[in-house]
C-alpha cells in the first residue's frame, strides 16, 4: 500500500496539537502570570485585589472550556479531513479547515463556560442587580452584529460567481482541471459557516439572558468583559471561515488554470490578489476597533468609557459605579 505523504501530514499535526492542547489540560497547570494584566488590557479596566479571585477562576474555567471544545473540535476536523477527499489547492483546505473548526469548537467551549458561570454561588454575599437586561447590542459593535451576515452573503455570492466561472470556462483556462473538485472544499466551508451562525445566534441570545453572578460592580463590569469576548467568538468565527471559503475556492482555481492561456493568467493573478485584499482589510478593521474603548463598556458603563477616552493608559480605574 503506498504511503499517503497527505494523510500522514495531517495526522502528524493534528497528533502534535492533541499532545499541547491535553497538556494544558492537566490537573496541575496554572494560569499564566500574565493572564490577569492581557484581561484588564483586553477589558480596559484595572484589576483590584478584590475582584482578583473571582476573575482567575473565571479565566481557569474559560481555558479549560476552550481547551475542551478545541480538542473536540480537532478531533472530528482530522476524522472528516481523512475521509473527505484531497483538495487541488495545496493543502491550503485542510490548514483552514483546522483553523475554522478548531475556533468555532473554542468559542462553543466558551460559551459552555460562560452558562456554568450564571450558577457561581455567591455565598453570603448580595447580589448586585440592574434593569434593564442588557442585550446582543449592548456587547456586540455594529461590526460586530453584521460581520457574519455580511461575509456569509458577500462569500455566498462569490462562490456562485466563481461556479458560473468554472461552467463557463472562458478559453478553456481550466480544461485539465476536474471542475467539480475546485469548488466543493470552498462550498463545504461555506455551509458549515452558515450552519455556525445560525446556532451562535441562538447561543448568544440564550447567554444574553442568563444571569451574572457579581457582588459589586467591579465584578459586574469584568462579568461584562468576558461575556463580550465570548459573544464576539460566536459571531466572528462564522465570518472567518465564510472568508476561508473564498479563499480556498479561489486558490484552487488559481492552480488550476492553463499557464499558456491569457484568460488563465488573468484568473490566476486576479484570484491570487484577492486574498490579500480580503486579509488587508480585515486587519485595518481589527486595527481601527483595537483603537478604540471597548464597545461594552460605551454601552453598559459609559462613565468608565469616558475615563478611559480621557486617560492616557490602556485601563481605567476601578470601577465604583457608572451602571446606567
Amino acid at each position: 500500500m503506498p504511503v499517503d505523504t497527505y494523510e500522514i501530514t495531517l495526522l502528524v499535526v493534528a497528533g502534535l496539537l492533541t499532545v499541547v492542547f491535553a497538556w494544558q489540560l492537566r490537573p496541575g497547570a496554572v494560569i499564566r502570570p500574565d493572564a490577569l494584566r492581557d484581561t484588564a488590557r483586553r477589558a480596559g479596566l484595572a484589576i483590584t485585589p478584590e475582584v482578583e479571585p473571582v476573575l482567575i477562576a473565571r479565566i481557569r474555567s474559560r481555558t479549560r472550556g476552550v481547551l475542551v471544545g478545541t480538542l473536540i473540535a480537532l478531533l472530528v476536523s482530522t476524522a472528516s479531513l481523512i475521509a473527505l477527499p484531497e483538495s487541488p489547492d495545496g493543502g491550503i483546505w485542510s490548514g483552514l479547515m483546522l483553523i475554522v473548526l478548531t475556533g468555532l469548537g473554542g468559542a462553543v467551549g466558551l460559551c459552555v463556560a460562560e452558562f456554568r458561570s450564571a450558577f457561581v454561588s455567591l455565598g453570603d454575599r448580595p447580589r448586585v442587580a440592574r434593569a434593564p437586561t442588557p442585550r446582543r447590542a449592548d456587547y456586540l459593535s455594529t461590526v460586530d452584529l453584521w460581520c457574519g451576515p455580511v461575509a456569509i452573503g458577500v462569500s455566498g455570492v462569490a462562490l456562485a460567481a466563481v461556479a458560473a466561472l468554472i461552467l463557463v470556462d472562458p478559453d478553456d483556462a481550466l480544461s485539465d482541471a476536474s471542475i467539480p473538485s475546485l469548488w466543493w472544499p470552498g462550498f463545504v466551508l461555506w455551509i458549515i459557516s452558515l450552519a455556525s451562525a445560525g446556532v451562535g445566534r441562538i447561543l448568544s441570545t440564550r447567554l444574553v439572558g442568563r444571569g451574572q453572578p457579581a457582588g459589586n460592580d467591579m465584578e459586574l463590569a469584568r462579568s461584562d468583559a468576558l461575556r463580550s469576548w465570548t459573544l464576539r467568538a460566536l459571531v466572528q468565527t462564522p465570518a472567518l471561515g465564510a472568508l476561508c471559503s473564498v479563499v480556498v475556492v479561489l486558490t484552487s482555481v488559481s492552480s488550476a488554470v492553463t499557464p499558456s492561456s491569457g484568460t488563465g493568467t488573468a484568473i490566476s493573478v486576479a484570484f491570487s490578489i484577492v486574498p490579500l485584499v480580503m486579509g488587508s482589510v480585515g486587519v485595518a478593521l481589527l486595527s481601527m476597533g483595537s483603537r478604540r474603548p471597548p464597545h461594552y463598556l460605551t454601552r453598559l458603563w459609559p462613565d468608565v468609557a469616558a475615563e478611559l477616552r480621557r486617560g492616557t493608559h490602556g485601563v481605567a480605574a476601578p470601577v465604583e459605579s457608572g451602571r446606567p
